[in-house]
């Protein structure tokens, strides 16, 4: 890695700064009340268990831990912003991973609707997946992107070089 000079360090704590504020004005968190998703039937461990699921499937297409961590975003973001049930929750978790996917990745890289749905293993069609992306794009107002641990994890270690090697 390269390390930042004077100029680059200023450039990236004007990246820190701007990734802190859009995180502060967009970031939300699903509440959980009594061990179930506020307003909702969906238990902290089915919660959980989508995270991991999404975390599993993200491993097995060999996508970059950037989008695993823009996939549990908007997971978390959607979830906080809606009253969903429990019956939609693999749809959502697969339609934020392939959004995050979308967003990150290489388009190569990236396999079809239908191939991630078969090889994930879940029980949707392409369609359904689809439908929920439209769904999720609406509903967060097409702003996807939220700073997460990984921008800050990246733009701090490359500050801190700059001090390690001078």
């Amino acid at each position: 890695m390269k390390c930042p000079g004077q100029i680059e360090s200023s450039r990236l704590a004007f990246f820190l700064e701007n990734a802190l504020g859009r995180e502060a004005r967009i970031w939300k968190v699903p509440v959980f009340q009594n061990l179930t998703l506020k307003g909702t039937d969906i238990s902290l461990s089915c919660y959980k268990k989508a995270v991991l699921w999404i975390a599993e499937i993200s491993s097995q297409f060999q996508f970059y831990p950037e989008t695993f961590a823009l996939a549990t975003s908007i997971f978390n973001r959607l979830l906080a912003s809606v009253k969903a049930q429990l019956k939609y929750l693999q749809c959502i978790a697969i339609s934020c991973l392939v959004l995050a996917a979308k967003t990150n990745e290489e388009d190569e890289v990236i396999p079809s609707v239908q191939t991630l749905a078969a090889q994930s293993g879940c029980k949707l069609s392409p369609a359904e997946i689809l439908r929920m992306e439209r769904i999720i794009l609406d509903k967060l107002q097409w702003d996807l992107y939220t700073a997460t641990p990984m921008d800050f994890l990246n733009i701090v270690s490359t500050m801190f070089c700059h001090f390690f090697y001078l």
